[in-house]
Order: C-alpha cells, then structure tokens, then sequence
C-alpha cells in the first residue's frame, strides 16, 4: 500500500502524467500546479530530521536540501556531459561561510559568516549560532561527537571560538586534512539555537525528540508536507540568500518497488529516481536509450567487498583471507551482475580517493593459487561449513553471493546463503554476528585516512565490521591523521594499503558506480562526495 491509496490507484493516476514540469511561476496557493515542480521518486522513508542522529538514505536527501552547512563542495561539469557535474577532491564553495582562512601555522581555521541571514523564525544568523552548531554536534549524541574529536582533533567547546558576530574560528592541536570537507558535512548543518531550546527538555537537552518530526534551519527549501509511506513535499524557501531554485516545489513520491519506479519513469509521472540503490544495474542497463530518458553514470567511492570475520575460524587465518581473494569471481560478477555499472576493486579504499594505488593488489582470480593457500593453512579434508550474508532487496549483493558461493566450495567451504532484513543484517554486522557478508561503505568524506580509520582501526569496534587489528597500521592511521606534510601522509596512506592487501582484510569486489535515471530535459543532476542529490541546483536544460 502507499499509504492510505493502494499501489494499483497510485500507479492508475501515474499514467496520466500529471506530476510533470511545470515552467511557470508559483502565482497561486501553496499547491497550485502553476509551481515549476520537481517529481522525483525514492524507496526511502525520513527517520529523523535531526541532522546529527538521522539513519536512513530518505532523511539524508532531505536534509541536503533544507539545511545549510558553513561550506559546501563544489561539482564541475563533467567533460562531453554539460548537463551532469561531479565533485573533485579540494574543491570548496562557501555556504554560511563567505569566505575563510587558515591562521596559526594552519592550526586555526576563521570563517566569516555571510551578513544579514536570518532564520525562518526571523532570528540573525550570527557566529553565536554556527557556534552553537558546533558546539551541539560536539556534545549531543550522533555523528559529530566521534568525527571532531577523531577527525580533527577537537574535544572541548571552548575550541570553538566567536570574535565577533560575523567571525568565527576553530583552533585544532595540528593541521587537519579535513577540516574544510568537516565543514561541508549535512550531518553538520546549522540550526536555530533558540528554536531547539524551545524544545529542550532536561532529558533532552539537545530536542533530539522534537527534530525527528520538525525542522530548524534554512536552507534552500522546506518541508512543507512529510505523509510517512507516501510522499514528502519541499517548497522554496522564501527570500533565500543564494540564487532562487529552478523548482520551487519538490515532490517526492514513495514507491518501495524498483519495478512500480520504472513504471513511473516510463509514464512520465516522475522526473529522476533518487537515492543510493534505488535502480539494479540490470534496469539501468535496460533503461539505457528509453525513449525520453537518461541514464547518468559517474565512478564513485563506494565501496563493496566480502566481509571476514577475523574473530571466527578460519578467517583468523591469513592464508585463508588470502585465499578467498583469489576465488573472487570478480570478472564474472562485473558484466553478469553489474552490467558494467561498477569497477573492480583493486585496494581497500577507493579508486576516486586521493592517495588510491591499484597498482599494489596481488589478486586476480586463480582457483588454484586460493586452493593451494587453503592446503597451507590446513584446510584440506572436508568442507567447511559457513554462512555468509546478504540483506534483502539489494540485487547485486544478492546476486554476487551465488557467484561468490560457486567458487569458495570450489576451494574447500560448504557455504549456505543467509537473506537478511536491513534491521536484521545492520544488527548482527555491528555486533560481529557475522562469518561472511557482502557490505558496502561510502566515506561521506573522500579521504584516505578517514576511510582507514573508520573501515581498520582497532578503535573503531562500531564500523571496523571484520574486527581487524594491526598495531603496525593503526599507528600509521594515527600518524597521518593530521600530518601537515601532503607527501609523507600518501606515503602512510600507500604503507597502509600494502598492509591491508598483505592480509587480506577484505575480500575485494567492486566499487560502485553512481547511476540515476531522469527525464532527459533535466539539467543540473551532480555527484557530491556523499552521492546526496541537490535539487536547487537542478533545472530545464
């Protein structure tokens, strides 16, 4: 069901068209079909809109769109494609902040914070806000209060720091790296401290409660309608600093089905598909040349590989992991699964990430080579039983796991397939219930050390889903977290991948391409560093 109308009645009114561009300009009430709108779709629900705790694909879209952050990353326009625009690494906009610079041997970042914003409530967007941003994010529950103090080396409030009302500062205890990508994270947006303090409650004191259902901050759209199960509906928010948005209006429909989406696309009812996953290889491929449609893809830095659980014999056992990477059976799954929507995984961390260095892999498919590795650790006699696990719904994990499945009992495992609820799935990979999986991680900030530390560091009992530990790359991690010297943090970087590829810490697969099907008039669609769409920026081309 889509809420309360069934899927046979939605699709009924899809086939009419009638959520489609409308050029004019809103003169009408806040409905009026007058309003250049944006229909887009998603799989996706809003979980919170509390920028520091949200969880799911649905919420970060929205927040993208409705908060600001005090910078934000640029896109350029990607050759032979002028409608489509990407993210380069370095590449920085100014969003709150208007413009900055670094101070104290680069140790203190100052932003100048754009004159004469307000809030919607008509409160000034000031220093003492973005500070209080900060200054939340630090000390509330989510995100921020691991990525400061782990990131950037920022563990007291008092680091952060007001000179006046349009001049803020942040004072590190060395240079960082990525302080600037630190800046323009969504799970960093800035909200109006008198409007959460409304809400604060003794056991709340950041409203964490009252911002899973109800906003504070500006952006460059609001939400107008949020029908859980149903649609979200976005309006241009009035008076906004930045250039006024193509669409003023965005409707965003939920269809929990890829194939009621395609359906949609091909009626013309919608205009894009949204979000990660919304679309299996194997539909973009078929999509590829639709009448009306377009099919948009870019590398991306998402990664997917097998998960070992180094905790669980025999993945405790080098020459087993080193095994398993021999049998993967990437240049099947590539054309079979991902119709070419992917690239092969050749390191730990993306082929898009700076420092990246496919050349260090030893791996290439060679049953032979992997059973041998099996007979040196032991492993000979009989088959070993092992589980390995795929969440429901996702085509190429489910789909890589038969192919993956072949070629380890070809090399000595009995492995039997578990499909998982994303709940289920989630639960067990953070608790270590797992032998096997197929995960997938994006860094939201595209940097090496960030990507090693969260995926391998022994610290990171949450993310580090295989339970490696290496003290030798932990140190290296630690080390070039804020080294200032470009050239001796990719030599770190290049030192860690080698150490990982030596043991196997994953089973490599593929890195993801970033793939979105739209209405060929639709201009603007760009690739950000966290793969979040960014509808002010699209329009009519």
């Amino acid at each position: 069901m889509f809420g309360n109308q069934s899927r046979r009645n939605f699709l009924k009114l899809a086939a009419s068209g009638s959520a489609m561009f409308t050029p004019d300009l809103f003169t009408g009430p806040a409905h009026a079909q007058d309003v250049p709108t944006l229909t887009v779709a998603w799989g996706a629900d809003i979980d919170s809109f509390d920028p520091a705790q949200f969880k799911s694909d649905g919420a970060y879209i929205v927040q993208a769109n409705i908060y600001d952050t005090v910078l934000g990353w640029g896109a350029e326009p990607v050759t032979g494609s002028p409608n489509l625009s990407i993210s380069k690494p370095g590449v920085f906009i100014g969003g709150i902040g208007e413009s900055w610079k670094f101070e104290n041997d680069d140790k203190t970042l100052v932003v100048k914070i754009r004159q004469g914003l307000k809030f919607p409530s008509g409160r000034p967007v000031n220093a003492q806000a973005v500070k209080y941003l900060f200054d939340r994010g630090l000390q509330s529950p989510g995100y921020m209060r691991l990525i400061f103090p782990t990131m950037i080396g920022v563990t007291q409030a008092d680091q952060f720091e007001v000179r006046d009302d349009s001049t803020f500062a942040i004072n590190l205890p060395a240079p960082s790296a990525m302080l600037l990508d630190v800046l323009a994270l969504s799970n960093n947006a800035l909200l109006d401290p008198d409007e959460i303090k409304l809400h604060a409650t003794a056991d709340d004191p950041w409203a964490a409660q009252w911002l899973k259902r109800n906003t504070a901050g500006l952006g460059p759209y609001k939400p107008v309608s949020n029908n859980p199960g149903v649609e979200v509906i976005l309006e241009a928010t009035p008076g906004y600093w930045g250039p006024a948005p193509y669409f003023r209006r965005i409707v965003i429909k939920y269809a929990s089905n890829e194939a009621d989406r395609i359906l949609l696309l091909k009626r013309k009812a919608i205009d894009m598909v949204v979000g990660p996953n919304s679309m299996s290889p194997k539909n973009l491929k078929n999509l590829e040349g639709a009448p009306g449609l377009t099919v948009v893809s870019l590398p991306d830095t998402n990664c997917n590989f097998l998960c070992m659980n180094l905790k669980k014999k025999p993945f405790d056992n080098v020459k087993v992991r080193q095994a398993i990477n021999y049998a993967m059976p990437i240049h099947a799954i590539i054309p079979n699964v991902l119709y070419g929507y992917g690239e092969q995984m050749k390191s730990p961390i993306a082929a898009q990430t700076p420092g990246y260095d496919g050349s260090l892999s030893p791996y290439k498919y060679d049953v032979g080579k992997a059973k041998s590795l099996m007979a040196e650790a032991g492993h000979g006699s009989g088959p070993i039983p092992v589980k390995l696990a795929v969440r429901v719904g996702y085509a190429p994990h489910e789909q890589a796991a038969i192919w993956i499945q072949r070629e380890l009992e070809k090399i000595g495992f009995q492995v039997s397939i578990e499909k998982e609820t994303d709940a289920t799935f989630r639960q067990l990979s953070s608790s270590g219930g797992h032998e096997l999986s197929i995960e997938s991680w994006q860094s939201w900030i595209n940097d090496p050390v960030y990507h090693l530390y969260w995926n391998f560091h022994s610290k990171a009992t949450a993310t580090n889903k295989g339970a490696y530990a290496n003290q030798v790359l932990d140190k290296i991690i630690d080390d070039n977290m804020r080294e200032a010297d470009p050239g001796k943090r990719m030599a770190g970087v290049k030192e860690a991948q080698k150490i990982l590829l030596d043991d196997a810490a994953w089973g490599l697969l593929w890195y993801d391409n970033w793939a979105r099907v739209t209405r060929s008039e639709l201009a603007g669609v760009a690739k950000y560093w966290d793969s979040f769409e960014r509808f002010n920026k699209m329009k009519l081309a």
